[in-house]
């Protein structure tokens, strides 16, 4: 347990507990990502989803890579490519270190725009803002129902999760109203 001196410290320990979240979350996919091997649809959304945890830069442009990687190789060309656009965006990808990855997304993006068709169904819709559930590993779109953890706030769509652990922190009970994280003396 924390005891802050500040409010900026209080606020610190929030951010870091965001950070913290987001970290579990994006190990618990690519855990998830291993455990589905066999399955290359589901695989590929897990690494699309991992694409949306709220990494430092240096880990989203692994994370892009791996996905765009995976979708590329399971022949979901169409996500393969707005992998590809995602990582040239980055402003990493203009220095000399990264050079090799962005001749490979520049490529990856043309063979994909020019096959332009995805061979697997996915539940994954790039342009949408979702939080992942931290149960099933699956979007949760705006407007759809779900409950937090307290805590950590990690979400769940699944109205079982309601008393049951939070599988992320481990440390709270899903759906249960408290204050979350205090801080301060």
């Amino acid at each position: 347990l924390v005891v802050t001196d500040s409010r900026s410290e209080a606020n610190e320990v929030k951010e870091m507990l965001e950070i913290c979240r987001e970290y579990i979350i994006a190990i618990r996919l690519k855990g998830a990502i291993s455990e589905n091997a066999s399955n290359p649809a589901r695989c590929t959304e897990l690494s699309a989803y991992f694409t949306h945890c709220n990494l430092q830069p240096a880990h989203l442009l692994l994370a892009l890579r791996s996905a765009m990687g995976t979708s590329f190789k399971q022949k979901n060309f169409i996500s393969a490519a707005g992998f590809a656009r995602r990582l040239l965006e980055l402003p990493d990808m203009s220095s000399e270190r990264n050079a090799d990855l962005r001749v490979k997304a520049t490529k990856v993006l043309q063979k994909s725009e020019q096959m332009a068709r995805n061979e697997h169904q996915l539940n994954y819709n790039e342009s949408a803002t979702f939080k992942i559930d931290c149960q099933k590993f699956l979007p949760i779109y705006a407007g759809e129902s779900s409950i937090k953890c307290s805590y950590c706030g990690s979400e769940y769509s699944d109205p079982a999760m309601q008393n049951q652990i939070c599988p992320t922190c481990s440390f709270c009970l899903v759906g249960v109203q408290t204050i979350g994280l205090v801080t301060g003396s």
